[in-house]
Protein backbone atom coordinates (compact mmCIF):
# COMPACT_ATOMS: atom_id res chain seq x y z
CA UNK A 1 0.00 0.00 0.00
CA UNK A 2 2.99 2.27 0.20
CA UNK A 3 2.88 3.20 -3.53
CA UNK A 4 -0.51 4.26 -3.15
CA UNK A 5 0.37 6.80 0.00
CA UNK A 6 1.19 9.13 -2.79
CA UNK A 7 1.20 13.15 -2.17
CA UNK A 8 0.71 16.06 -4.04
CA UNK A 9 3.49 15.06 -6.53
CA UNK A 10 1.19 11.82 -8.12
CA UNK A 11 -0.81 14.89 -10.43
CA UNK A 12 2.41 15.76 -12.07
CA UNK A 13 3.37 12.41 -13.36
CA UNK A 14 -0.72 11.98 -14.26
CA UNK A 15 -0.69 11.28 -18.19
CA UNK A 16 2.01 9.27 -19.01
CA UNK A 17 0.55 6.17 -21.13
CA UNK A 18 -0.21 3.53 -17.92
CA UNK A 19 1.15 0.58 -19.20
CA UNK A 20 3.82 1.13 -22.15
CA UNK A 21 7.08 0.49 -21.02
CA UNK A 22 9.44 3.36 -20.08
CA UNK A 23 12.33 2.72 -21.35
CA UNK A 24 14.40 -0.35 -19.84
CA UNK A 25 14.13 -1.63 -16.05
CA UNK A 26 18.20 -0.21 -15.94
CA UNK A 27 17.43 3.10 -17.03
CA UNK A 28 14.54 3.05 -14.58
CA UNK A 29 16.56 2.05 -11.51
CA UNK A 30 20.08 4.73 -13.06
CA UNK A 31 17.08 7.11 -12.85
CA UNK A 32 15.47 6.92 -9.55
CA UNK A 33 19.06 6.82 -7.52
CA UNK A 34 19.85 9.95 -9.32
CA UNK A 35 17.20 11.83 -8.10
CA UNK A 36 17.52 9.58 -4.66
CA UNK A 37 21.37 11.47 -4.55
CA UNK A 38 20.28 14.55 -5.49
CA UNK A 39 17.61 14.94 -2.90
CA UNK A 40 20.71 13.99 -0.52
CA UNK A 41 23.39 16.44 -1.54
CA UNK A 42 20.37 19.00 -1.51
CA UNK A 43 17.64 18.60 0.98
CA UNK A 44 20.13 19.49 4.40
CA UNK A 45 16.84 19.86 6.33
CA UNK A 46 15.91 16.57 6.38
CA UNK A 47 18.10 15.62 9.54
CA UNK A 48 19.43 11.95 10.52
CA UNK A 49 15.72 10.06 11.36
CA UNK A 50 14.83 11.35 7.94
CA UNK A 51 17.16 11.43 6.04
CA UNK A 52 17.73 7.19 7.42
CA UNK A 53 14.07 6.57 6.27
CA UNK A 54 14.49 8.10 2.83
CA UNK A 55 17.56 5.93 1.70
CA UNK A 56 15.88 2.99 3.16
CA UNK A 57 13.05 3.99 1.24
CA UNK A 58 14.75 4.70 -2.16
CA UNK A 59 16.71 1.39 -1.73
CA UNK A 60 13.24 -0.52 -2.05
CA UNK A 61 12.30 1.36 -4.61
CA UNK A 62 15.53 0.64 -6.09
CA UNK A 63 15.03 -2.82 -6.40
CA UNK A 64 11.21 -2.84 -7.31
CA UNK A 65 12.38 -1.29 -10.03
CA UNK A 66 14.21 -3.70 -11.35
CA UNK A 67 11.39 -5.86 -11.83
CA UNK A 68 8.52 -5.85 -15.22
CA UNK A 69 5.70 -3.06 -14.45
CA UNK A 70 3.26 -0.54 -15.72
CA UNK A 71 4.58 3.16 -16.03
CA UNK A 72 2.07 4.01 -13.41
CA UNK A 73 3.53 1.68 -11.53
CA UNK A 74 6.88 2.53 -11.02
CA UNK A 75 6.04 6.58 -11.64
CA UNK A 76 3.99 5.55 -7.73
CA UNK A 77 7.83 4.75 -6.72
CA UNK A 78 9.00 7.52 -7.74
CA UNK A 79 6.52 10.30 -6.70
CA UNK A 80 5.99 8.60 -3.37
CA UNK A 81 9.56 8.75 -2.86
CA UNK A 82 9.83 12.64 -3.56
CA UNK A 83 6.18 13.08 -1.60
CA UNK A 84 8.43 11.37 1.46
CA UNK A 85 9.75 14.52 1.88
CA UNK A 86 6.82 16.46 2.39
CA UNK A 87 8.09 19.40 0.66
CA UNK A 88 5.33 21.15 -1.79
CA UNK A 89 8.37 22.65 -3.29
CA UNK A 90 9.91 19.48 -4.38
CA UNK A 91 8.35 18.47 -7.90
CA UNK A 92 8.70 15.66 -10.81
CA UNK A 93 7.00 15.67 -13.42
CA UNK A 94 6.95 13.99 -17.51
CA UNK A 95 6.33 15.38 -21.08
CA UNK A 96 3.82 17.97 -20.40
CA UNK A 97 2.29 17.28 -23.99
CA UNK A 98 1.64 13.36 -22.14
CA UNK A 99 -0.30 14.28 -19.32
CA UNK A 100 -3.95 14.01 -19.76
CA UNK A 101 -6.98 15.66 -18.06
CA UNK A 102 -10.73 16.68 -17.50
CA UNK A 103 -11.48 19.83 -19.43
CA UNK A 104 -12.16 21.66 -16.15
CA UNK A 105 -10.74 22.03 -12.82
CA UNK A 106 -11.77 22.11 -9.45
CA UNK A 107 -12.17 24.40 -6.51
CA UNK A 108 -12.54 23.18 -3.13
CA UNK A 109 -14.98 25.69 -1.15
CA UNK A 110 -15.63 25.09 2.95
CA UNK A 111 -18.70 23.09 2.59
CA UNK A 112 -18.35 21.78 -1.01
CA UNK A 113 -16.78 20.98 -4.18
CA UNK A 114 -17.56 23.19 -7.25
CA UNK A 115 -16.01 23.56 -11.45
CA UNK A 116 -14.13 25.86 -12.64
CA UNK A 117 -14.45 25.43 -16.41
CA UNK A 118 -11.53 25.89 -18.70
CA UNK A 119 -11.48 27.51 -22.00
CA UNK A 120 -13.15 24.10 -24.17
CA UNK A 121 -14.77 22.85 -21.56
CA UNK A 122 -18.71 21.47 -22.14
CA UNK A 123 -21.56 23.60 -22.91
CA UNK A 124 -23.69 23.44 -19.76
CA UNK A 125 -20.73 23.44 -16.83
CA UNK A 126 -20.95 26.77 -14.89
CA UNK A 127 -18.57 28.41 -12.88
CA UNK A 128 -19.74 27.15 -8.99
CA UNK A 129 -21.53 24.35 -10.38
CA UNK A 130 -21.89 22.25 -7.07
CA UNK A 131 -20.21 18.73 -7.29
CA UNK A 132 -22.60 15.96 -6.04
CA UNK A 133 -20.29 12.95 -7.29
CA UNK A 134 -17.36 12.46 -9.42
CA UNK A 135 -16.91 9.34 -10.77
CA UNK A 136 -20.14 7.66 -8.40
CA UNK A 137 -18.30 9.33 -5.50
CA UNK A 138 -19.22 11.82 -3.36
CA UNK A 139 -16.76 14.92 -2.56
CA UNK A 140 -16.85 13.47 1.08
CA UNK A 141 -16.07 9.82 -0.43
CA UNK A 142 -13.15 11.13 -2.28
CA UNK A 143 -11.47 13.09 0.42
CA UNK A 144 -11.55 10.28 2.73
CA UNK A 145 -9.62 8.07 -0.16
CA UNK A 146 -7.26 10.97 -0.57
CA UNK A 147 -6.51 10.39 3.43
CA UNK A 148 -5.02 7.12 2.82
CA UNK A 149 -2.89 8.80 -0.04
CA UNK A 150 -1.75 12.02 1.32
CA UNK A 151 -0.82 12.46 5.12
CA UNK A 152 -1.32 15.38 7.36
CA UNK A 153 -4.72 17.27 7.56
CA UNK A 154 -8.13 17.92 5.75
CA UNK A 155 -6.07 21.15 4.12
CA UNK A 156 -3.41 19.33 3.45
CA UNK A 157 -5.82 16.91 1.12
CA UNK A 158 -8.00 19.95 -0.05
CA UNK A 159 -4.77 21.69 -1.54
CA UNK A 160 -3.66 18.54 -2.98
CA UNK A 161 -6.87 17.46 -4.95
CA UNK A 162 -7.69 21.22 -5.99
CA UNK A 163 -4.40 23.43 -6.51
CA UNK A 164 -2.62 20.92 -8.24
CA UNK A 165 -5.53 20.01 -10.95
CA UNK A 166 -5.19 16.48 -8.76
CA UNK A 167 -9.36 15.57 -9.61
CA UNK A 168 -8.80 16.62 -13.06
CA UNK A 169 -5.89 14.06 -14.05
CA UNK A 170 -6.51 10.92 -15.44
CA UNK A 171 -3.74 9.31 -13.77
CA UNK A 172 -4.78 10.22 -10.34
CA UNK A 173 -8.96 9.54 -10.89
CA UNK A 174 -7.49 6.23 -12.34
CA UNK A 175 -5.87 5.66 -8.53
CA UNK A 176 -9.63 6.98 -7.34
CA UNK A 177 -11.05 4.29 -9.17
CA UNK A 178 -12.86 7.37 -10.52
CA UNK A 179 -13.05 6.18 -14.56
CA UNK A 180 -15.65 3.79 -16.44
CA UNK A 181 -14.70 1.08 -18.71
CA UNK A 182 -14.93 3.44 -21.96
CA UNK A 183 -12.36 5.44 -20.34
CA UNK A 184 -14.47 8.46 -18.84
CA UNK A 185 -15.72 10.10 -15.72
CA UNK A 186 -19.18 10.78 -15.04
CA UNK A 187 -20.13 13.61 -12.81
CA UNK A 188 -23.38 14.51 -11.00
CA UNK A 189 -24.04 18.45 -10.83
CA UNK A 190 -26.48 21.01 -9.16
CA UNK A 191 -26.33 24.23 -10.75
CA UNK A 192 -26.93 27.83 -8.84
CA UNK A 193 -30.83 26.99 -9.26
CA UNK A 194 -31.08 23.84 -7.63
CA UNK A 195 -30.80 21.72 -11.06
CA UNK A 196 -29.06 18.44 -10.91
CA UNK A 197 -27.21 17.82 -14.18
CA UNK A 198 -25.69 14.76 -14.90
CA UNK A 199 -21.89 14.61 -17.58
CA UNK A 200 -20.07 11.85 -18.93
CA UNK A 201 -16.60 13.40 -19.54
CA UNK A 202 -13.28 12.38 -21.84
CA UNK A 203 -9.79 13.45 -20.67
CA UNK A 204 -8.39 15.74 -23.26
CA UNK A 205 -4.68 16.37 -23.77
CA UNK A 206 -4.37 19.93 -24.71
CA UNK A 207 -0.70 21.10 -24.56
CA UNK A 208 -1.60 24.28 -23.35
CA UNK A 209 -4.08 22.65 -20.62
CA UNK A 210 -1.69 24.11 -17.93
CA UNK A 211 -2.22 27.75 -19.06
CA UNK A 212 -5.89 27.10 -19.40
CA UNK A 213 -6.41 26.63 -16.04
CA UNK A 214 -4.14 29.27 -15.11
CA UNK A 215 -6.04 31.51 -16.73
CA UNK A 216 -9.97 30.24 -15.34
CA UNK A 217 -8.38 30.21 -11.49
CA UNK A 218 -7.14 33.85 -11.93
CA UNK A 219 -10.83 34.70 -13.69
CA UNK A 220 -12.01 32.73 -10.28
CA UNK A 221 -10.15 34.95 -7.90
CA UNK A 222 -10.56 38.05 -9.82
CA UNK A 223 -14.47 37.20 -9.12
CA UNK A 224 -14.63 35.66 -5.60
CA UNK A 225 -11.76 35.75 -4.06
CA UNK A 226 -10.24 39.74 -4.37
CA UNK A 227 -11.70 42.38 -2.29
CA UNK A 228 -14.60 44.43 -3.10
CA UNK A 229 -13.38 47.65 -4.86
CA UNK A 230 -9.93 46.98 -4.74
CA UNK A 231 -8.80 47.41 -8.65
CA UNK A 232 -8.27 44.50 -10.87
CA UNK A 233 -5.42 44.79 -13.15
CA UNK A 234 -2.67 43.45 -15.12
CA UNK A 235 -0.48 44.80 -11.95
CA UNK A 236 -0.02 42.01 -9.31
CA UNK A 237 -1.26 43.83 -7.00
CA UNK A 238 -3.79 46.85 -6.16
CA UNK A 239 -5.18 49.02 -3.41
CA UNK A 240 -8.81 50.51 -1.32
CA UNK A 241 -8.78 52.65 1.29
CA UNK A 242 -11.66 53.57 3.29
CA UNK A 243 -11.33 57.01 4.67
CA UNK A 244 -11.21 56.02 8.65
CA UNK A 245 -12.10 52.96 8.96
CA UNK A 246 -9.86 50.44 6.52
CA UNK A 247 -6.96 49.82 3.88
CA UNK A 248 -7.05 47.01 1.74
CA UNK A 249 -3.94 45.65 -0.37
CA UNK A 250 -4.23 42.62 -2.72
CA UNK A 251 -1.09 40.72 -3.31
CA UNK A 252 -1.04 38.44 -6.05
CA UNK A 253 2.62 37.63 -5.71
CA UNK A 254 5.83 38.82 -4.76
CA UNK A 255 7.70 39.93 -8.32
CA UNK A 256 11.06 41.85 -7.71
CA UNK A 257 10.07 43.41 -11.34
CA UNK A 258 6.59 45.10 -10.59
CA UNK A 259 7.14 47.50 -7.88
CA UNK A 260 5.19 45.70 -5.10
CA UNK A 261 7.38 47.31 -2.38
CA UNK A 262 6.62 51.18 -4.18
CA UNK A 263 3.21 50.08 -3.93
CA UNK A 264 2.89 49.26 -0.87
CA UNK A 265 4.63 52.49 0.38
CA UNK A 266 1.94 54.50 -1.81
CA UNK A 267 -0.50 52.15 -0.14
CA UNK A 268 0.53 53.20 3.45
CA UNK A 269 0.86 56.62 2.97
CA UNK A 270 -2.95 56.64 1.64
CA UNK A 271 -4.06 54.96 4.83
CA UNK A 272 -1.93 57.75 6.82
CA UNK A 273 -3.60 60.58 4.33
CA UNK A 274 -7.15 59.31 5.28
CA UNK A 275 -7.08 57.94 8.14
CA UNK A 276 -7.70 54.35 8.25
CA UNK A 277 -7.59 52.39 11.68
CA UNK A 278 -7.23 49.16 10.09
CA UNK A 279 -4.87 47.53 7.54
CA UNK A 280 -5.37 44.26 5.56
CA UNK A 281 -2.88 42.03 3.19
CA UNK A 282 -4.81 39.72 1.36
CA UNK A 283 -3.02 37.07 0.18
CA UNK A 284 -5.77 35.10 -0.96
CA UNK A 285 -4.88 32.72 -3.90
CA UNK A 286 -1.05 34.04 -4.16
CA UNK A 287 1.65 31.34 -5.29
CA UNK A 288 4.13 33.14 -4.02
CA UNK A 289 7.40 34.32 -5.59
CA UNK A 290 11.12 35.78 -4.26
CA UNK A 291 11.80 35.84 -0.87
CA UNK A 292 13.55 38.96 -1.15
CA UNK A 293 10.01 40.45 -1.78
CA UNK A 294 8.03 38.35 1.07
CA UNK A 295 11.40 39.80 2.96
CA UNK A 296 10.76 43.70 1.99
CA UNK A 297 7.04 43.49 2.83
CA UNK A 298 7.60 42.55 6.25
CA UNK A 299 10.25 44.92 6.96
CA UNK A 300 7.69 47.27 5.83
CA UNK A 301 4.92 46.25 7.79
CA UNK A 302 6.80 45.49 10.64
CA UNK A 303 8.61 49.05 11.08
CA UNK A 304 5.76 51.16 10.44
CA UNK A 305 2.92 48.84 12.60
CA UNK A 306 2.64 51.46 15.62
CA UNK A 307 2.58 53.91 13.62
CA UNK A 308 0.14 53.95 10.81
CA UNK A 309 -2.42 51.86 11.76
CA UNK A 310 -4.13 49.92 14.90
CA UNK A 311 -4.89 46.89 13.91
CA UNK A 312 -3.39 44.69 10.65
CA UNK A 313 -4.73 41.55 9.39
CA UNK A 314 -3.23 39.41 6.58
CA UNK A 315 -6.05 37.34 4.36
CA UNK A 316 -5.54 33.77 3.25
CA UNK A 317 -7.28 30.76 1.51
CA UNK A 318 -5.75 27.11 0.55
CA UNK A 319 -4.57 28.49 -2.59
CA UNK A 320 -2.19 31.29 -0.37
CA UNK A 321 1.23 29.19 -0.98
CA UNK A 322 5.07 29.86 -0.77
CA UNK A 323 5.78 33.38 -0.16
CA UNK A 324 2.86 34.12 0.86
CA UNK A 325 2.43 31.37 3.69
CA UNK A 326 5.40 32.42 4.62
CA UNK A 327 4.09 36.28 5.15
CA UNK A 328 1.39 35.03 6.82
CA UNK A 329 3.89 33.30 9.74
CA UNK A 330 5.90 36.30 9.77
CA UNK A 331 2.47 38.03 10.88
CA UNK A 332 2.34 35.64 13.78
CA UNK A 333 5.79 35.35 14.90
CA UNK A 334 6.11 39.09 14.96
CA UNK A 335 3.14 40.01 15.80
CA UNK A 336 1.99 42.66 13.52
CA UNK A 337 -2.06 40.59 13.68
CA UNK A 338 -3.75 37.49 13.00
CA UNK A 339 -4.64 35.38 9.91
CA UNK A 340 -8.24 35.88 8.33
CA UNK A 341 -9.95 33.69 6.30
CA UNK A 342 -9.42 30.15 5.46
CA UNK A 343 -6.69 27.50 5.90
CA UNK A 344 -3.20 27.56 3.91
CA UNK A 345 0.60 26.47 4.29
CA UNK A 346 2.46 23.90 3.98
CA UNK A 347 5.98 22.50 5.11
CA UNK A 348 8.34 24.23 3.40
CA UNK A 349 11.59 23.05 4.49
CA UNK A 350 13.78 23.07 1.45
CA UNK A 351 17.70 23.18 0.71
CA UNK A 352 19.74 24.50 -2.33
CA UNK A 353 18.14 24.42 -5.44
CA UNK A 354 18.75 21.85 -8.08
CA UNK A 355 16.36 20.51 -11.64
CA UNK A 356 17.20 18.01 -13.88
CA UNK A 357 15.90 15.53 -16.52
CA UNK A 358 16.70 12.16 -15.48
CA UNK A 359 19.30 10.55 -17.86
CA UNK A 360 17.66 7.60 -19.50
CA UNK A 361 13.50 8.12 -18.77
CA UNK A 362 13.25 11.91 -18.97
CA UNK A 363 11.49 12.43 -15.64
CA UNK A 364 12.24 15.64 -14.32
CA UNK A 365 13.29 16.33 -10.19
CA UNK A 366 13.46 19.68 -8.63
CA UNK A 367 13.58 21.81 -5.72
CA UNK A 368 13.09 25.26 -4.67
CA UNK A 369 15.57 27.63 -3.30
CA UNK A 370 16.14 27.31 0.61
CA UNK A 371 14.76 30.81 2.19
CA UNK A 372 17.04 33.14 4.36
CA UNK A 373 17.64 31.85 7.65
CA UNK A 374 16.43 35.31 9.50
CA UNK A 375 12.72 35.29 7.53
CA UNK A 376 11.50 32.19 9.35
CA UNK A 377 11.23 32.50 12.84
CA UNK A 378 7.98 29.69 12.85
CA UNK A 379 7.63 26.52 11.02
CA UNK A 380 5.90 27.17 7.90
CA UNK A 381 3.25 24.16 8.50
CA UNK A 382 -0.68 24.69 8.12
CA UNK A 383 -2.31 27.58 9.34
CA UNK A 384 -5.79 27.53 10.73
CA UNK A 385 -7.11 31.41 10.74
CA UNK A 386 -7.84 32.88 14.39
CA UNK A 387 -10.41 34.79 12.39
CA UNK A 388 -12.28 32.11 10.00
CA UNK A 389 -13.79 33.55 7.23
CA UNK A 390 -14.92 30.62 4.86
CA UNK A 391 -15.90 30.73 1.07
CA UNK A 392 -19.03 28.97 0.49
CA UNK A 393 -20.77 27.48 -2.41
CA UNK A 394 -23.72 29.47 -1.98
CA UNK A 395 -21.02 32.73 -2.28
CA UNK A 396 -19.36 31.44 -4.99
CA UNK A 397 -23.17 30.82 -7.04
CA UNK A 398 -23.93 33.89 -6.31
CA UNK A 399 -20.99 35.77 -7.18
CA UNK A 400 -20.94 37.24 -3.17
CA UNK A 401 -17.70 37.88 -1.45
CA UNK A 402 -17.31 36.82 2.40
CA UNK A 403 -13.77 38.49 2.49
CA UNK A 404 -16.16 42.03 1.61
CA UNK A 405 -18.60 41.39 3.93
CA UNK A 406 -16.00 40.73 7.11
CA UNK A 407 -14.28 43.78 5.92
CA UNK A 408 -17.71 45.72 6.43
CA UNK A 409 -17.17 44.99 9.97
CA UNK A 410 -13.69 47.06 10.49
CA UNK A 411 -15.04 50.28 11.62
CA UNK A 412 -13.39 53.12 13.05
CA UNK A 413 -12.65 51.63 16.42
CA UNK A 414 -12.97 47.92 15.59
CA UNK A 415 -10.63 45.73 17.63
CA UNK A 416 -10.83 42.13 16.69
Amino acid sequence: MRTFAVAALTVLVAGLPLVQPLNDQPARQHDLRQIAATVERNETGLGGRRLAQFRRLAATDARLAAKPMPNWRYLGLVTSLIASLQNPHALVWPDFSARRYLPLAFYWTSDGLVTVPVAGSPRGIAVGDKVLSLGGQTPAEITAILRGYIAGSDYNVRYTACRLSYLSARYALEWLHAVDGQGKVQMVLENAQGRVERFKLSFVTWPDYLERVAKAQAAFADRFIAPPGVPVTALPYGWRVVAGRYGVFWLRGFDPGVGVLHGLRRFLAAVVRQGARNIVIDVQGDPGGYYSVVEGVTQQLYNAQYDIWRHAYIVTNWGSFSGSVLLAEEFLSLGIGPVVGEPTGEDLEVGGEQGFAAAETDIVYQLAVQPPRDLLHREAAAIYPSIPVPLTVRDVQRGTNPVGRWLSTLGRSAAH
